[in-house]
């Protein structure tokens, strides 16, 4: 009986209910099948294009199969593959099989997180094993290459644990589609956290930066939503007049200068009061945008375009200074815009319950599932009290 010259067949995995596909080709000379090799090993090797030869699907297999058979039919003939060579695709936002298998099951993945990890195989991993191959890595290799980052670099450990990062999740992805034969990653341990802790403005220093005469509007603008709302720069920059009602402002979105309009840190929704100074002050911008109305409320040179973010951590650390912060005691203290939220934080914790407070922050809780953080009117009300009581006192301008 004639044999098929690919014979593709499904293998169970350790993790029970789960499989992958195997292809082995039929040797006429020898009159037996060569040996199976995994069909996601196979495509990767061959440097086959995953979204045309899924391994995945029985079709997709078999067509790697073809493709192998075509190719010579021994893997022996393709060169070894590199292990920066599979981090760098990886990590590549338009071909990589990770990123387009996390977004097929409705997974959060950004374009920025992908890129920064891109970056660092190329700053760092690339050097570190230029021509080891994949099959190739240890545990041990990985725990010198931390240690290494640790001691040569300066790094903080939770940039050091990034940059790890960036190496660890693709072996765990290839131990999990058979691409290699065990995980050397599995065992692996993040250093501890190490990071400078965020400064916080004394609430007289937020006073005397939103009373700057010079400060550009946009700046004090947002200066308003990040101690007063709790929000993040990226959010702030997001906004549109469509996000303002008569009491409340809609946090939807945030600004990215790789993925540009994006869900929230968390994909979750909120509704925040929103007091009338700070109301005033983003309906002012609207006005005074001269790309038209309706636009982003924290205007950049184009209309399609927020202000760059940069621009406006800069032309914070510049008011600092005006108050008498210079660049130096900036750093020792560690503050930045960010430091903002942190104030609104601490200054409203303890005015309200931890659990309405998070409403107003967006701070992730295992128990909040649902898109939108759900806030009732007494909620609100709370949070509109402890903002005029805690935090409107140092927003104040003379002269409003």
């Amino acid at each position: 009986m004639a044999r098929k010259p690919v014979s593709v067949f499904k293998r169970p995995m350790t993790r029970k209910g789960q499989s992958r596909y195997y292809v082995k080709l039929w040797d006429a000379a020898g009159g037996r099948y060569m040996t199976a090799h995994s069909a996601a090993a196979v495509a990767l090797e061959l440097g086959l294009n995953p979204m045309e030869f899924p391994s995945g699907t029985r079709t997709g297999a078999y067509l790697i199969g073809e493709e192998l058979r075509k190719r010579g039919g021994s893997r022996r003939s393709v060169s070894p593959l590199l292990l920066v060579d599979y981090c760098a695709t990886f990590w590549t936002w338009e071909t990589s099989a990770y990123v387009q298998g996390k977004l097929a099951r409705g997974q959060r993945i950004g374009k920025e997180y992908v890129r920064n990890n891109s970056l660092f195989v190329e700053k760092y991993i690339r050097p570190a094993f230029t021509v080891l191959q994949l099959s190739a890595m240890r545990p041990y290799m990985i725990e010198d290459f931390t240690m290494r980052l640790k001691s040569g670099t300066g790094l903080s450990h939770s940039a050091i644990n990034g940059i790890t990062s960036a190496l660890v999740v693709p072996l765990h992805e290839a131990a999990r589609l058979g691409l290699i034969d065990s995980d050397p990653a599995a065992g692996v341990r993040k250093l501890g956290n190490n990071a400078h802790e965020k400064g916080i403005p004394s609430a007289n220093e937020v006073r005397a930066l939103v009373a700057l005469p010079s400060l550009d509007p946009r700046v004090r603008g947002a200066i308003f939503l990040g101690a007063a709302c709790a929000m993040r720069l990226g959010e702030v920059l997001a906004l549109r007049a469509d996000a303002i009602r008569d009491e409340t402002l809609t946090i939807a979105q945030s600004w990215s200068k790789v993925e540009g309009l994006k869900g929230t840190k968390t994909g979750r929704i909120r509704v925040v009061p929103l007091p009338q100074m700070v109301r005033e002050a983003l309906l002012s911008l609207d006005a005074s945008n001269p790309h038209g109305r309706g636009l982003f409320l924290f205007y950049g040179l184009k209309p399609n375009v927020p202000m760059d973010s940069r621009a406006v951590e800069n032309l914070f650390y510049s008011a600092l200074e005006q108050i008498g912060i210079d660049e130096d005691t900036r750093k020792e203290r560690n503050l930045t815009f960010h430091s903002l939220r942190h104030w609104s934080n601490a200054t409203l914790r303890g005015a309200v319950a931890d659990k309405t407070l998070r409403l107003l922050t967006g701070h992730s809780s295992s128990a909040m599932t649902d898109r939108y953080d759900h806030a009732t009117a007494a909620d609100l009300a709370d949070l509109r009290d402890a903002q005029e009581a805690k935090i409107l006192p140092f927003l104040q301008v003379s002269g409003q």
